[in-house]
């Protein structure tokens, strides 16, 4: 549980420091998605230690900007158009 609050912190304070705004639904859902499997994870005994570390590796991994940017938010997000549509540039079509 406290492995959970602390990855959650990370991602909202990331969020409101670099866009001065709270995180996407999605991102705080997928990330508690992945800590609720390590929790049904560790209701093993002999899987309790892996989740556990899994847990806090997930949350240095955020906290270093190592996890993927769906999950922290990190990065630009936007798409950029490509191809010459995006360029506003036409071709010319030979007609032979």
């Amino acid at each position: 549980m406290a492995a959970w609050a602390v990855g959650e912190g990370i991602i909202i304070y990331r969020a409101v420091k670099q866009r001065k705004a709270p995180p996407m639904p999605g991102q705080l859902v997928a990330t508690s998605a992945l800590f609720v499997m390590l929790a049904l994870l560790a209701e093993s005994d002999r899987a309790r230690g892996l989740a556990v570390a899994l847990a806090w590796g997930f949350d240095l991994a955020a906290f270093l900007n190592l996890a993927p940017a769906v999950l922290t938010g990190a990065g630009n997000l936007k798409t950029q158009p490509t191809g010459t549509a995006a360029s506003g540039t036409t071709q010319k079509v030979s007609t032979a």
